[in-house]
């Protein structure tokens, strides 16, 4: 397996979600390490949620999604608290 890695490209990502979707990319673009359909990716971050207090945030993409340049990243964010407290 040869890296697609570019240190130019990724210094480009400003937050851990976009440098995620980087490197998911890099490793769809190889046919030979992914399935029909894609995988699951996910990064854990600590953000503001909507509130504007700080979080411990887990994005998630789930298999049978892109990330492909063209379509916006399909990504669900999860609070971690919320997860980890669930089943009660």
């Amino acid at each position: 397996m040869q890296s697609r890695w570019q240190d130019s490209d990724a210094e480009g990502f400003d937050s851990a979600l976009a440098l995620r979707v980087y490197t998911s990319r890099l490793l769809g673009q190889d046919h030979a390490l992914v399935l029909h359909g894609g995988g699951n990716t996910s990064v854990k971050i600590r953000e503001r949620n909507i509130f504007g207090d700080e979080e411990d945030i887990l994005y998630i993409k789930g298999s049978g999604w892109t990330w492909r340049p063209s379509r916006r990243p399909v990504s669900r964010p999860c609070g971690l608290r919320g997860c980890c407290a669930w089943p009660p």
